[in-house]
């Protein structure tokens, strides 16, 4: 207290001024702008998450509208030709395939699991196929699997 009435009445105005600068800085800084990053962060996940589910809906509506009326869109053709235009079409090279009564066998040496994904989805909505049994392992790369045995049969 007594250095503060050692100054100056100009000394502290700009000492209270100074004070007045710093506290809405540290209320900017470690306050508001946090507050606001996380509420413009949080907004755009809820909006992904809802266009995610309105796709989840739409989807989840049409299959088993599809699935209903038996209107699964078989392309013909045997399984191992519907494999193989399918992954073909994926981009994805199959290193065996053996047919095992009315379901088909797939090896596959190195595939990323999200196209994996993407192949059985589009199998099983486009084609009518699913999957009865898969057999996979990582491999050295990252979201990379090995298809040691992937069996695939009719609806």
């Amino acid at each position: 207290m007594a250095r503060w009435q050692q100054l100056t009445l100009r000394e502290q105005r700009i000492v209270i001024a100074l004070g007045i600068v710093l506290g809405i800085y540290v209320l900017y800084s470690f306050v508001w702008q946090p507050v606001q990053s996380n509420l413009v962060k949080t907004q755009q996940k809820l909006s992904r998450q809802q266009e995610l589910l309105t796709w989840v809906s739409k989807n989840t509506a049409r299959y088993q509208q599809a699935k209903k009326t038996g209107n699964v869109s078989n392309s013909g053709g045997s399984l191992s030709s519907i494999v193989n235009r399918s992954a073909r079409n994926k981009g994805i090279t199959v290193t065996r395939m053996q047919p095992q009564n009315d379901d088909i066998q797939v090896w596959i040496d190195e595939i990323p699991f999200n196209t994996l994904l993407q192949w059985l989805e589009q199998l099983s909505s486009n084609e009518g196929l699913h999957v009865k049994a898969i057999d996979m392992t990582t491999t050295d790369k990252l979201g990379v699997v090995r298809i040691r045995r992937l069996q695939l049969g009719r609806s």
